[in-house]
């Protein structure tokens, strides 16, 4: 995190009492280092979904689902379904428990495998896409999912500042070098491409939004 830690927890205490189950899983997420969104995060996601009213919302990286709970709570509301992917077998099994206890097992369809690999396999258009997956390979995400937005569609990345190491001139172990280099380009042709609009939030780990435009 590149703010004060205390300004996160604080940030935290404005959403109010969160449920027992989402509790439950970041403390578990904590326990076993999972990674996870931030509580605000998650509550900024949720909020997205529902200001957008989106129907089909694909997420690339499930865990053991926190992430994904936020969003397919959104889309109840909405009418609509999420569809997530993971490349954990063991991530996968225990998330979709977490989805029963949430009562939101019809709501979410959970594919198992690489998401460069079924991404291409999808013929379905998405108002609202969340990625939180490998960070080395965001830019791979970012040409596949592009076909798959739909106009006037969402984006949103998580950790794109990577505890602010994407700014020129920070210092971190020479074994993040290709990590954040990775980063700064997707940023880069993210920003730059004139089929989005794009703006970076630096709360959280960094988060991108973007809306494609309407062709």
């Amino acid at each position: 995190m590149f703010y004060p830690f205390e300004m996160e927890r604080y940030l935290e205490t404005l959403l109010g009492k969160r449920d027992p189950l989402l509790r439950e899983m970041e403390e578990q997420a904590l326990k076993e280092t999972i990674p996870v969104v931030t509580p605000t995060v998650g509550n900024f996601l949720n909020l997205l979904v529902h200001m957008s009213k989106a129907q089909a919302v694909l997420e690339i990286g499930t865990a053991i689902g926190y992430s994904t709970i936020w969003l397919a709570r959104a889309t109840e509301k909405t009418g609509g379904h999420v569809t997530t992917i993971d490349m954990n077998k063991d991530r996968r099994r225990r998330a979709l428990i977490y989805f029963e206890r949430a009562g939101l097992q019809n709501g979410i369809t959970a594919l198992e495998g690489d998401a460069r690999k079924i991404l291409p396999t999808l013929d379905s258009k998405f108002d609202f896409v969340f990625i939180d997956a490998a960070k080395g390979e965001y830019l791979d995400y970012l040409n596949l999912i592009y076909p798959l937005i739909a106009p006037e569609g969402l984006l949103v990345v998580d950790n794109v500042l990577f505890r602010g190491w994407v700014v020129p001139e920070s210092t971190f172990a020479p074994k993040y070098d290709r990590m954040v280099g990775g980063l700064r380009q997707f940023l880069q042709e993210l920003c730059e491409n004139p089929d989005f609009s794009t703006t970076v939030l630096p709360f959280g780990d960094g988060v991108s939004i973007s809306r494609k435009c309407k062709l």
